[in-house]
């Protein structure tokens, strides 16, 4: 997702010392004076709304990057200082970079009054895993159930095939497609804009979808105050006709024996053969239980004679999943 910026806020910090909330970019406690820790976390004023920075010097500031902290005495300093403010000390290497860019939590300058925590029902909690645990535990022994399969012994009672060719015809065909997306040769019918993805970046015919606002620090003791967008594109989806091959009919031929056919088709001078589909099945009878077996390969299909033994592997479902002629 892009993050998108709305402007920059105020934030707070308290003084581990005596508790005194400072301005986020004050960098010494304004009630006792200790300096700020390099761990402090800054926090946000106003939990319900966002009183936007004007002054631009601050705005600066919370662009130039994070403060360090003084290797030698602590003190805070600004991104860009080289040496510290309070003891002088050379700060271009070795510095404390304060992290950033974390969201910060919405805290009201109220202290809060501390409630005692509920206990933890940690018996529903062991009763709850438990379970989950027998639970599992059962659907993993019904699918092993389910895919275990069982040897049947088998007669064929009964066969039927099927055959089908579709026809097709070269003609004005009807269809839709993203405009980039048309045949060259193709007549545009008519178009609307339709959504077609969602991208991180600004695009063109994009509509900005974005979530709630938070605030980010930027380790400056100024919040910046974003949003997550996703920019949804639309673009143009056609309706058009161009001339191609297109399956106008299909015929079938069906049988009960061992010799399937192929329909015999007479064609126009305009068409032509398209998909051919062949369909096999065989009945089985094993001590008055049938099971049904669905192919598509001749050659097994050729040695299902009526009467003939078999031998199938029957899933957890009654399905066969395989068959074979018995030796």
């Amino acid at each position: 997702m892009a993050r998108k910026s709305l402007g920059f806020v105020n934030l707070i910090w308290t003084c581990p010392s005596c508790d005194t909330q400072n301005p986020g970019p004050i960098k010494s406690c304004t009630s006792c004076g200790a300096p700020q820790p390099d761990d402090i976390q800054f926090e946000k004023i106003d939990q319900e709304h966002f009183d936007f920075i004007k002054d631009e010097a601050l705005i600066r500031m919370a662009k130039a990057g994070p403060d360090k902290h003084c290797p030698y005495c602590g003190t805070r300093n600004i991104s860009k200082a080289e040496r510290c403010k309070k003891c002088g000390a050379d700060i271009s290497v070795g510095a404390k970079v304060r992290q950033s860019g974390d969201k910060v939590g919405a805290k009201s300058i109220k202290p809060s009054t501390p409630t005692t925590p509920k206990k933890k029902n940690k018996t529903g909690c062991i009763i709850g895993a438990v379970i989950i645990g027998i639970l599992v535990i059962l659907g993993i022994i019904l699918l092993i159930n389910l895919l275990k399969t069982d040897t049947v012994n088998a007669t064929v009672d009964a066969v039927n095939w099927s055959r089908s060719i579709a026809v097709e015809a070269y003609g004005p065909v009807s269809a839709e497609d993203w405009y980039d997306e048309i045949p060259s040769d193709a007549d545009i019918v008519s178009c609307s804009m339709k959504f077609r993805y969602s991208s991180d970046e600004p695009q063109a015919n994009a509509t900005e979808v974005c979530g709630e606002p938070y605030t980010v620090d930027t380790g400056t003791g100024v919040g910046e105050v974003v949003q997550d967008c996703t920019y949804e594109v639309y673009d143009d989806y056609c309706e058009y006709i161009v001339m191609a091959w297109a399956v106008v009919d299909e015929v079938t031929l069906t049988g009960n024996d061992l010799q399937p056919q192929w329909p015999n088709l007479s064609l126009a001078p305009e068409q032509r053969l398209g998909e051919q589909k062949e369909n096999y099945m065989i009945i089985f009878d094993a001590s008055g239980k049938q099971y049904t077996y669905t192919i598509s390969d001749l050659s097994l299909y050729s040695y299902a004679f009526p009467g003939s033994q078999w031998v199938l592997e029957v899933n957890g479902l009654g399905a066969v999943t395989s068959a074979a002629p018995a030796d």
